[in-house]
């Protein structure tokens, strides 16, 4: 099989799992205005929008693992890999404590120690389901990453359908957004460990791995401030707005964003892995095609949801939340801008660029919290904070991708070409 056939195979793969998770998250996301009360939605999705904040932080893990996981035979099993995640599982049970505590507190109507305690299976589960799901992309294994995808998004449909029918409490909400990415865990892992354990090795030590692995993070952090994290943003920064604005807004950036949005990040580890990885660089004119034929179809999008958005979510909450058309156009318009940030990261993931990746996102993701803060009516700040960021953030990593790699400009005057330095 040649390497087109076998990243052709994955990507149908990934893109099946990708549409039917992404058709079950959609259920959960339209059933949970229509049969949650007004401060029900509210609270369920300040606890969606933290979890999956972590989430797309983790991702970063994911990433990393995925980029340096290459297939090795007859040699003992990884131990770096599983010292790191480790290290890294200590690490997740501090933030999850500290975030249940503050949430406890602040934002959601569930004792401090319960919510810490959910969100600490939760997301040592999804840790645990990102490092596997590395090595699985790494040595191409494109059924097993599907199946991991789907068995998540189906266990967590499933379970919060049934909460929401029988209009349980909170704290149940949130069991059933977190414990599903430990379960889609245990059930892969039983289908494929005979082809991991011992079949794969790391190109970089412990600890390169990690210094690499909390940029991708602090990267993927800032990406899901600007993906998943966002109504938790604006509700901190619109605390003094009514709960319908705040509300419209929120359930119009859920829905319109999703369809954009989640299938390229799903995509990220799959662009390392089958298209960017293996070439002494990645091309330039590559990342730029890509990035060129997304953008009418995001201006598309944008165009059919400043038409008919409003009346989607007038329709969708049953009449209980409005939005502004211009507003709409401009929660897709930006998610299609993040959606090409999605692209050009693990361009330069794969280049060993990653203190631009991350300067890129994080320029983006402060210019957005700053952006919120603006003394302005709510949908004047939201706008600018949706669109003005992202443009930023892929103007530099666009900047980045099209500069000379520093070790080309210095082989060039000597007619010899080495791979460019790491980061």
């Amino acid at each position: 099989m040649t390497r087109a056939d076998g990243a052709a195979r994955g990507f149908r793969w990934i893109l099946l799992a990708t549409a039917v998770a992404g058709a079950f998250g959609y259920v959960v996301q339209l059933l949970a205005p229509a049969l949650l009360p007004g401060v029900g939605y509210v609270a369920f999705s300040v606890v969606w929008s933290t979890i999956y904040l972590c989430v797309s932080a983790m991702a970063g893990v994911q990433q990393e693992v995925t980029r340096a996981t290459h297939s090795s035979h007859d040699h003992e099993p990884n131990t770096i890999l599983r010292t790191f995640t480790i290290i890294a599982g200590a690490t997740v049970l501090v933030i999850s404590c500290v975030l249940g505590f503050s949430l406890g507190i602040t934002s959601v109507p569930v004792p401090g120690l319960a919510l810490s305690g959910v969100l600490t299976i939760g997301l040592v589960g999804y840790l645990l389901t990102a490092v596997l799901s590395g090595v699985l992309y790494g040595l191409h294994l494109w059924r097993h990453v599907a199946l991991l995808t789907i068995v998540d998004a189906a266990v967590r449909t499933a379970v919060l359908t049934a909460a929401f029918a029988l209009q349980l409490p909170v704290i149940w909400l949130a069991c059933g957004i977190a414990f599903p990415f430990g379960l889609a865990f245990l059930t892969v892992w039983a289908a494929a460990r005979k082809r991991v354990i011992g079949n794969f090795a790391l190109d970089v030590p412990l600890g390169t791995l990690i210094r690499n692995v909390l940029s991708t993070v602090g990267a993927a952090a800032c990406t899901g401030a600007m993906i998943s994290g966002l109504p938790l943003l604006i509700g901190i920064t619109s605390a003094d707005e009514s709960t319908a604005a705040l509300g419209a807004v929120m359930l119009a950036i859920t829905l319109s964003r999703a369809p954009i949005v989640v299938p390229i990040l799903a995509l990220q580890s799959f662009l390392i892995s089958a298209v960017f990885r293996g070439r002494a660089r990645a091309s330039a004119r590559r990342v730029l095609t890509l990035l060129a034929a997304s953008l009418g179809i995001i201006a598309l999008l944008a165009a059919l949801a400043f038409v008919v958005g409003p009346a989607l979510i007038h329709f969708i909450s049953a009449g209980r939340y409005e939005i502004q058309p211009g507003t709409m156009a401009i929660i897709v318009l930006s998610a299609g801008v993040v959606g090409l940030m999605c692209v050009t990261g693990p361009a330069l993931v794969t280049e060993r660029q990653h203190t631009a990746n991350i300067v890129g996102w994080a320029a983006a993701a402060v210019l957005t919290v700053l952006f919120l803060m603006l003394p302005l009516d709510l949908l004047t700040r939201i706008d600018i904070a949706l669109i003005l960021p992202p443009v930023v953030g892929l103007i530099m990593h666009l900047a980045a991708l099209l500069r000379p790699a520093p070790g080309a400009r210095v082989q060039a005057s000597h007619g010899v070409a080495n791979p460019a330095p790491l980061d």
